[in-house]
This record gives structure tokens, C-alpha cells and sequence, in this order.
């Protein structure tokens, strides 16, 4: 036993951390359910755990090809795990696994981000898409873009297939202007509630 606690490091830490939240975070739909360790069995059989260190990630003008061969590469892999058709495990999925886990490693933890390629790096990871943020955005009319939010606050994460998903990221990049993941001061807004924030989404007013 003291061997193995010699041997376990601060990255197996937050691999292992990171590989928990997302598989945590992405069976949390009702439409496609499996087990936290089928989640993270995913995770290492896709090839999403090679992702270790800034290096590993594309450059920002290739990731969201790369994202999207990612989410391909990781519902193949579920139809497996789970027994099921890919169409179960859908893109937005396969997203909300591959966003929570790369977020946790690279952006929830220390280290600089001083240097201009990892910033590049870092401003191109995709943010977890969810409907508490999405239901925020529209009622927010972030980027006078409620309509849009609303749209696909309403379809739901889960369902996202790729051309939804992609749509949902190339407006968070353009409000974002290139930074998707200050997107997430919207996530959890201590100025609005979520009771308030779903009416208003539910009357389809414009804000």
C-alpha cells in the first residue's frame, strides 16, 4: 500500500478527478444513461485520456476539427461500452464528456497561462454546454442573441447533434470574441435565479 501512495502523483490526481466530473456531468441527461464507470471506461478507450499536457491539445485554428473527429471517436466508442446504437450517445454527449474532462485538466487547476500558444490553446477549449447556461444566456439576451439561446435551450444539450453543437460554439465564440470559456460567468449567475431565468426562457420574450 505504501508503494501505491509513492506512486500516485498529482497528475494521476487530476486525471482521475477529471475523468470522474465528466462522466458525471455527461450522464446527467435522462435520454442516455449509463454508469460513472462506464463513463470513464470512454474516456480511456477513446483516446480523450492521451490528453495530458497543453502540447497534446490542437492549435485554436484546427480545434474544432479536431473536437469534432473527438466526438466521433468517443460514440463509437459508448456504442461499445454500452451496447448501443452511436445515435444513444449523441454528439451533445459526447461534448458535455470531452468539455467537463478537458476543463478540469486545463482550466481548474494551477498553472500559467502566460505563454501565447497555450493561451491560444486555452481560449479555444470548448465550455460544458448545459441548460442552466443556456437558459441564463437567453435570459441574459447575451450578444442580443436570446432567440438563438432560447432555441436551443428549448431542443436540449443532450440532443445536440453535431450541427446544433457546432452552432451553439460559434456563437459563444463570437460573443466571446475567441475567449469560449468566459462564456461561463453566465453558468451559475448569482444575480439571477433559476426560477426567474426559466420564466423568462419559458415566455420567449426578448430581453
Amino acid at each position: 500500500m505504501e508503494d501505491k501512495l509513492h506512486n500516485y502523483g498529482v497528475d494521476d490526481h487530476r486525471r482521475r478527478f477529471a475523468a470522474w466530473a465528466a462522466a458525471t456531468a455527461a450522464r446527467s441527461s435522462k435520454n442516455c444513461r449509463f454508469t460513472r464507470n462506464q463513463g470513464i471506461s470512454i474516456i480511456e478507450r477513446s483516446g480523450l485520456s492521451e490528453l495530458t499536457a497543453w502540447q497534446d491539445l490542437p492549435i485554436a485554428d484546427d480545434f474544432d476539427e479536431a473536437h469534432r473527429e473527438l466526438r466521433k471517436a468517443v460514440r463509437k466508442t459508448a456504442a461499445c461500452v454500452l451496447d448501443s446504437t452511436p445515435e444513444t450517445f449523441t454528439h451533445g454527449v459526447a461534448a458535455k464528456l470531452i468539455n467537463v474532462y478537458l476543463k478540469c485538466l486545463f482550466l481548474s487547476g494551477p498553472g500559467s497561462l502566460s505563454d501565447v500558444s497555450i493561451q491560444e490553446r486555452a481560449n479555444a477549449l470548448h465550455p460544458p454546454i448545459d441548460r442552466l447556461l443556456l437558459g441564463n444566456l437567453a435570459a441574459r439576451d447575451v450578444g442580443g442573441r436570446s432567440k438563438f439561446w432560447r432555441k436551443q435551450w428549448l431542443k436540449g444539450w443532450s440532443n445536440f447533434n453535431s450541427e446544433d453543437y457546432q452552432a451553439t460554439i460559434d456563437n459563444i465564440r463570437s460573443v466571446t470574441c475567441g475567449a469560449l470559456w468566459k462564456i461561463e460567468q453566465y453558468w451559475l449567475d448569482p444575480n439571477r435565479g433559476r426560477a426567474e431565468s426559466v420564466a423568462l426562457v419559458n415566455s420567449g420574450i426578448d430581453m
